[in-house]
């Protein structure tokens, strides 16, 4: 994004103003003496901003001011934004705003909510209602909506910060910013992007449906096996009763049951059925041993034809030598009825005759229906266990009639088949992969090591001992810390100089990574607040000549960088509020000096 501070506007009381102009693209000194309100202009940058307390001296400043206000260039456009001065401790909800940069010559009139113009700023840094708390705290809720301000604390470092050994960003004594800078830091500086928070959050969401569906669809296999079981103790019992027959499969058996408890009678078949059977397959068994019977005395008979015929085999003889032979008077009859009966024996006693494929298609069938008998009757019990009275037996139908009332319910229930809802879920889940966070952050803390390096060769002279020492950022504690060459183990730079630098450095490597992504969440803007201070107080003339060359190379850092940004086409600006004076940054080609705070001069002028 683009963002820079034009014009710093107080208006004071006695109908006066006081103006303070910055340039883009520069590294703004604005020097002087200590208690001229140099620093009070980070903590109105700050009340400007939206803050819900402030810092800002009520004696001199803020009883001197009706509102604070700033003139920015954001994203090719100029707005011009104002806020109340405070009321003691009280923070003013009047805010003014023109969105063409108009800066009234009276005391500004309040023209807008805080909580409009709040959105309205936000949509100029790519935060809208998608950009969510990812993960909560016992201050933040997780879905809760990133403020503004949090991005803020990419673009300060206060003199309490500039030296801590122990904290790099602002506002970390505030439960709030200090939960909400590892929620916000993958975002601001590129690790991150929206698409992949909501996507990454649209999975999470999907991945809990997936768990419950799973959960609900082991729960319901469950309760279908507990259904299934109880089902079959029903049906057991109905058996012993002769209610059901021992043959029928479970649906069948179900069946029956749910007649039964309709139509009472419809089960007493059963009770009387085995003698039935039994009487049936008597029948049949007698039927066909009696057609065996008859087909073997018929074949007996068959062969006695057959053995008659044998011995008429001589009639044939003489019929066919007929001429040759002796007759007598008789002989003709008798050739004549032994030849008849010849031919009637050869017909009776052929290989198969209608009467024998009958027989055995009648025994065929008889013994098909033997088996089904036989079948019917192993399925019905041989002794019934019988009800006590018929009070007994309506009991055990209507308790039986209530569980299956049961059964079907929970048979409706667990009907419901959730493979295809859970095959949905996990082709969404699947579709919505997102890069690993884990490797972004290892690769973001890598490239990172590798910018500050470059800043820890410009000014290596100035870190002494540690000048050959490589950067080793603490992602988890948000932290720089410096290892020696070829070891793991970081190092306790001691001196509060060591940690100015360090806080330099990490803030300059955050920021080149930032402008590298087109991050549009963070502003390329750092105000720094006396990063001299491990130096000097007021005095000047105690500073040793090491320490001068020590300013000078941060100076030179931080003149560096804005040459780096304008190689890269980006703008940035800095503000510094500092001690020194302009031979510092003698022969420095992007360092501008906006004014001295010194003989009269301050933020306030004394005397008005």
């Amino acid at each position: 994004m683009k963002f820079h501070i034009e014009l710093l506007n107080l208006w004071l009381t006695g109908d006066r103003t006081r103006s303070i102009t910055f340039l883009p693209n520069k590294v703004n000194i604005i020097t002087g003496d200590s208690h001229t309100g140099k620093t009070a202009i980070l903590d109105i940058f700050d009340y400007c901003m939206f803050a819900s307390k402030h810092r800002i001296s009520e004696s001199i400043i803020n009883e001197s001011v009706l509102w604070y206000g700033l003139r920015m260039h954001v994203n090719d456009k100029v707005f011009t934004l104002a806020r109340r001065a405070p009321a003691g401790t009280t923070v003013s909800a009047d805010y003014y705003f023109s969105a063409v940069g108009d800066v009234p010559e009276a005391a500004p009139v309040a023209n807008i909510q805080e909580g409009a113009l709040k959105l309205l700023l936000s949509a100029e840094f790519g935060i809208d209602q998608d950009v969510q708390v990812p993960f909560g705290g016992s201050v933040l809720r997780s879905g809760s909506r990133i403020s503004l301000r949090y991005f803020l604390m990419f673009n300060t470092i206060s003199q309490d910060i500039i030296t801590h050994s122990d904290q790099f960003f602002d506002k970390q004594d505030q439960d709030r910013y200090r939960e909400a800078l590892p929620r916000v830091f993958d975002i601001a500086v590129g690790i991150e992007t929206v698409e992949n928070i909501l996507k990454r959050e649209k999975s999470g969401e999907l991945r809990q449906r997936l768990t419950r569906l799973l959960k609900l669809a082991a729960k319901t296999s469950e309760k279908r096996e507990v259904f299934v079981s109880q089902l079959a103790e029903t049906i057991a019992t109905a058996r012993g009763f002769g209610l059901v027959p021992d043959s029928m499969d479970g649906d069948a058996s179900v069946e029956l049951l749910e007649r039964i408890v309709t139509e009472p009678t419809a089960g007493d078949h059963v009770s009387t059925r085995y003698e039935a059977v039994s009487a049936e397959l008597y029948r049949v068994t007698r039927k066909i041993r009696g057609l065996k019977k008859f087909g073997a005395e018929y074949g007996n008979h068959k062969a006695t034809l057959a053995e008659t015929r044998d011995s008429l085999k001589p009639i044939k003889h003489l019929l066919d030598n007929y001429e040759e032979t002796v007759r007598t008077s008789v002989f003709e009859d008798i050739i004549r009825n032994l030849s008849e009966g010849l031919t009637k024996i050869k017909a009776a006693t052929a290989n198969k005759t209608p009467m024998d494929s009958n027989i055995a298609e009648i025994i065929k069938d008889l013994e098909a229906q033997k088996k089904k008998l036989n079948e019917e009757l192993e399925s019905l019990p041989e002794e019934i266990d019988g009800f006590g009275t018929e009070r007994d037996k309506y009991i055990f139908i209507g308790e039986m009639k209530a569980k299956l009332e049961l059964f079907a319910d929970a048979d409706k229930s667990s009907a419901t088949d959730y493979k295809a809802e859970i095959a949905d879920l996990e082709s969404q889940i699947e579709e919505l992969a997102v890069p690993n966070a884990i490797e972004r952050q290892d690769q973001f803390t890598k490239v990172l090591d590798e910018a500050i390096q470059d800043y820890i060769a410009i000014t290596k002279v100035a870190l002494g001992n540690y000048g050959e020492y490589r950067s080793a950022f603490d992602y988890a504690a948000k932290k720089l810390h410096l290892r020696k060459p070829k070891s793991l183990t970081v190092e306790n730079v001691g001196s509060s100089s060591n940690h100015m630098f360090l806080h330099l450095f990490m803030f300059l490597g955050l920021h080149e990574l930032v402008m590298r992504s087109d991050s549009p969440h963070v502003a390329p803007l750092l105000i720094v607040d006396q990063f001299s201070r491990p130096y000097w107080g007021d005095d000047q003339a105690d500073v040793n000549q090491s320490d001068v060359a020590k300013v000078k190379l941060a100076l030179k850092l931080l003149d560096g960088f804005i040459k780096l940004a304008n190689e890269m086409g980006k703008e940035f600006q800095m503000i510094i509020f500092e001690h020194v004076n302009a031979p510092y940054w003698e022969g420095l080609e992007n360092v501008h000096l906006v004014e001295e705070f010194r003989e009269g001069n301050a933020l306030i002028p004394m005397g008005e």
